[in-house]
């Protein structure tokens, strides 16, 4: 069943959006630094408009890996989200700890299912 935006509805399914997968890596002893800004990014992109959902996510078996998940309204949605005054610090923030791998994918989504 899907459900539309602001239904209120937690479990709720948008037709098509757009999905981001990927994942950042920094020196272990780096994601302690790091807990802060990711904090603060967080926060600042789930208020985004079109942002419906935002994660980042420590791999527990590969320390240093910051597993990420997104999923938005629309592409305009990510755009905007990639020129956020809050994207700029945390890019800064990344930088400074020194970011060793980055891949992020989007991808447009069709039909979803709750599994």
């Amino acid at each position: 069943m899907l459900y539309p935006i602001g239904s209120g509805n937690p479990n709720r399914l948008e037709k098509h959006v757009i999905i981001v997968t990927g994942h950042l890596r920094v020196a272990p002893e780096h994601v302690a630094v790091l807990r802060e800004p990711m904090r603060a990014t967080l926060e600042a992109s789930r208020k985004e408009d079109g942002c419906l959902l935002y994660a980042f996510g420590e791999d527990v078996l590969d320390p240093g890996l910051i597993r990420i998940v997104e999923r938005w309204r629309d592409w305009p949605s990510l755009e905007a989200h990639s020129k956020a005054p809050h994207m700029a610090t945390w890019r800064e923030a990344l930088g400074k700890v020194g970011l060793l791998e980055r891949e992020v994918i989007g991808h447009e989504g069709g039909e979803q299912r709750m599994l």
